[in-house]
Order: structure tokens, then C-alpha cells, then sequence
């Protein structure tokens, strides 16, 4: 068996653990309440895209994105800078750090519940993802072309990846 075959196996059954993971979860929490959770996280998952794009490109993080974080995500920015001082020959990823900070101030009940891998599980698979990665990707093509002048607002990046197909 060659190194291919041999990831693919290794692919096919992490999948497996990961849906039976999922459905051992799914128990825990209503249906109703996963289906809430999903979309809100991947609202968050989407101001996440946005506010990566933003950075990526424009290499730092505007003012009026900073005022933005602040309103928003109360101790957000303030938490990117401590990891950034306790980790100072890591390269900075922001919006990693946004992903971590969100799970954790905004999914602690999934957290300690015992359900958040279902949540995930679910997120990453449901079609708003794909929409949101595929505008994502189309955007950061564009963008490093030409930056966006003035600058989308959230709320209109997130309303032009419903208009995708």
C-alpha cells in the first residue's frame, strides 16, 4: 500500500470517529438548539472570513475595523494582544485568534455541555460554509488585485455570499 492509500485510510476513518463523535453529541442538545447554534456559529465564522480578509490584505487592522472589534467583541482586541506578548516569535494570525476567542466566550455552554464537536461537525458541513469559504476565496483573488475602496462593511460582505450560487 502506498503513503496515498494509506492517508486516504487514515482520512476515511478520522470521517468515521467524527460522525460517530457527532451523532454520540447530538443526544445531549435539542435539535432545535443545535440548529440555533449552527447558524450563529457560523455567523461568527463568516465576520471571521471578513475581518481575515481585511487583515491579510491590508496587513494590519484598520481603525474603523478596530472600532468595529471593539463594539462587536468587547476584549477581543485586548486578548490578541496578550497572546501575541506571551507568543512573541509566533507569526500573528488574528483571525485565529478570533476563532479561539469566540469559542470561548460564545460557545462555552456547547463547551461545557459536551456538545461542541457535534456543533462543529454540523457547521462545517452545512451549504452557508461552502457558500462562505467560496466567497472568501473569491474575494481574496480580487482584493489583492484591487482593494475594495471604501471598504465593505461586514454587514454587506455577508449579504453579497447569500447572492452566490
Amino acid at each position: 500500500m502506498n503513503k496515498a492509500d494509506r492517508l486516504r485510510e487514515t482520512e476515511i476513518a478520522l470521517g468515521a470517529e467524527s460522525r460517530a463523535q457527532a451523532e454520540v453529541e447530538r443526544k445531549i442538545v435539542g435539535a432545535e438548539r443545535l440548529a440555533a447554534t449552527v447558524t450563529e456559529f457560523i455567523e461568527w465564522r463568516a465576520f471571521s472570513y471578513w475581518l481575515r480578509l481585511i487583515v491579510e490584505i491590508m496587513g494590519f487592522v484598520p481603525d474603523t475595523v478596530a472600532a468595529i472589534l471593539k463594539e462587536r467583541c468587547p476584549g477581543f482586541l485586548e486578548y490578541a494582544a496578550a497572546y501575541a506578548r506571551q507568543h512573541p516569535n509566533e507569526q500573528e494570525f488574528l483571525w485565529l485568534r478570533f476563532l479561539e476567542w469566540t469559542d470561548d466566550k460564545l460557545f462555552q455552554a456547547a463547551i461545557a455541555e459536551g456538545w461542541r464537536h457535534v456543533l462543529g461537525h454540523d457547521a462545517t458541513r452545512d451549504p452557508r460554509m461552502d457558500q462562505l469559504r467560496a466567497y472568501w476565496r473569491q474575494c481574496r483573488e480580487s482584493w489583492k488585485r484591487q482593494f475594495p475602496a471604501p471598504l465593505p462593511s461586514f454587514e454587506s460582505w455577508r449579504s453579497a455570499v447569500l447572492q452566490i450560487r
